[in-house]
């Protein structure tokens, strides 16, 4: 955008000197009435996917009243506040990608095309976001021209399709920048009348804002901005309906990987514009999509030091109770969060967390590498005591030797057993006492299970936000994004 504000600017220097050099029209000479021009944006799922609804009743009506749609007012906000309780949806990643605790051959599973256009099913904003890596948005943008002088309207329907792709690593050719990709598909639909004249044009462009969640000597405006190279695309609407896909790129800067640089979080909303340009004397207002949300980060203690991800959904590992590797600790956990006060150590009205993606029942993680021993090896001398304590039930029946004693939350989190669950806990080290889970389990079971969940923090960039440092974790998370759940699957 900041070539297209300087011909704005231009065109402006040019226009009042126009005026002011005296070649505005003579006095009396009539003045054309400018045509009127109306946009929709239309997130519900029915009619994105039956746009011949849309377009049926614009060229019966020129317009969407007989929808119960209104046309957008001008610079129409479609922001999406973050909030400490807002509540994302939750979407599970298979613990057998993780198998020996490897990273997947395909970290990202990408969504494609039809995935994106098979889950629009629900009205939803923000979009639908696969896994950390896959974002997908769909969305109608719909626009009338009502030439006030012939009383002609023109229409023409958008269906857009919008897929990002965050990234593993840095932008190639960099070694500190971090990116993300996006394609942008815009299906052109019936155009008629003035959307023909190949002189009708029809400009999109992404737009990112960010911020740095700690200070890495860097201003906000590095944090998430658009490459010069892929910020904009510019076609005749008989252009994008011969050639509607487009693809953009969005960057953000960073310091070279380094414990004393911490995670370098970057947190960005993107959103894209439209603007028109048509024959005649206008020249329509821009037009936004809603906000999705983007986090870029360089962690030095991860397998991969830098990356982006869609950062308004939490990730789940599910464990499946069929897995022949690790569906003996599948079991201990279901059947344990199943009836909690029935574990062990035996505690009335105990709550085990983990079971959804919400925010009271989730874990955070804790990183070794980042120096937070003392917090897993707090939690696994609680739990090796609860292990060695008379009455610490036997083996179930039909559980095989060797066994482990296998710990339900986990000791890399900081809701394990030692009770870190909030600032809270670190006071009062009995606030949650016992509220944890021990079982023997099978010990290949066990261990197979650990390493999956290693590689899962690992491959979709679980971070550790020093949740036992208030004013630290609310400077890194302040909305609580850095949460996963641990669904059990068939």
């Amino acid at each position: 955008m900041r070539l297209r504000g300087w011909r704005r600017a231009a065109f402006a220097a040019v226009a009042v000197t126009a005026l002011v050099g005296g070649v505005a029209p003579a006095y009396g000479q009539p003045v054309e009435p400018a045509p009127q021009v109306r946009t929709y944006l239309i997130t519900g799922p029915d009619l994105v996917n039956h746009p011949e609804k849309v377009t049926e009743t614009l060229k019966r009506d020129g317009n969407l009243d007989a929808l119960g749609i209104k046309p957008d007012p001008d610079n129409a906000a479609r922001s999406i506040p973050r909030t400490a309780e807002t509540e994302d949806p939750g979407y599970t990643v298979d613990s057998a990608e993780f198998d020996g605790g490897r990273k997947p051959q395909d970290p990202y599973r990408y969504i494609d095309y039809a995935q994106c256009q098979g889950n629009n099913s629900a009205p939803t904003q923000i979009g639908w976001i696969k896994n950390r890596f896959s974002y997908c948005q769909r969305h109608l943008f719909v626009i009338t021209y009502d030439d006030v002088s012939t009383g002609l309207v023109s229409t023409a329907t958008i269906r857009a399709t919008i897929i990002g792709y965050g990234k593993i690593g840095p932008q190639p050719g960099s070694a500190t920048t971090r990116y993300a990709d996006f394609d942008f598909t815009a299906e052109v639909l019936e155009p008629n009348g003035i959307f023909l004249d190949p002189r009708s044009d029809m400009e999109i462009t992404i737009e990112c804002a960010g911020r740095y969640r700690r200070d890495i000597d860097l201003d906000d405006d590095d944090a998430c901005y658009p490459n010069d190279d892929l910020e904009s695309h510019e076609k005749s609407f008989i252009g994008w309906e011969l050639d509607p896909v487009a693809r953009y790129q969005l960057l953000s800067d960073g310091q070279r990987p380094d414990p004393r640089w911490g995670e370098q979080i970057a947190q960005g909303v993107f959103h894209f514009e439209y603007e028109f340009d048509f024959p005649g004397p206008n020249t329509p207002a821009s037009k936004k999509t809603w906000e999705g949300g983007l986090r870029f980060d360089s962690a030095d203690y991860l397998w991969d030091k830098q990356g982006s991800i869609f950062d308004r959904a939490v990730p789940g590992i599910g464990y499946s109770k069929t897995d022949q590797k690790i569906a003996r600790h599948a079991k201990f956990v279901d059947e344990s969060r199943a009836n909690p006060s029935a574990s062990w150590p035996a505690k009335a009205g105990k709550k085990l967390l983990g079971g959804s993606p919400l925010h009271a029942d989730s874990f955070h993680r804790v990183a070794r590498a980042k120096g937070h021993d003392l917090i897993i090896e707090q939690n696994r001398r609680v739990k090796d005591r609860a292990c060695g304590a008379a009455g610490m039930p036997a083996p179930l029946p039909d559980e095989t030797a060797p066994y482990d004693c296998d710990e339900y939350g986990y000791a890399t989190t900081y809701e394990g057993a030692a009770g870190w669950r909030d600032p809270g806990g670190i006071i009062d080290p009995n606030k949650y006492k016992d509220e944890f889970a021990v079982r023997w389990v099978n010990r290949d079971h066990n261990q197979e299970a650990g390493r999956r969940l290693n590689a899962f923090y690992e491959t979709h960039r679980l971070l550790d936000v020093d949740r036992w440092n208030p004013q630290w974790n609310k400077e890194l998370d302040p909305n609580d994004q850095e949460r996963f759940w641990v669904p059990i699957t068939p």
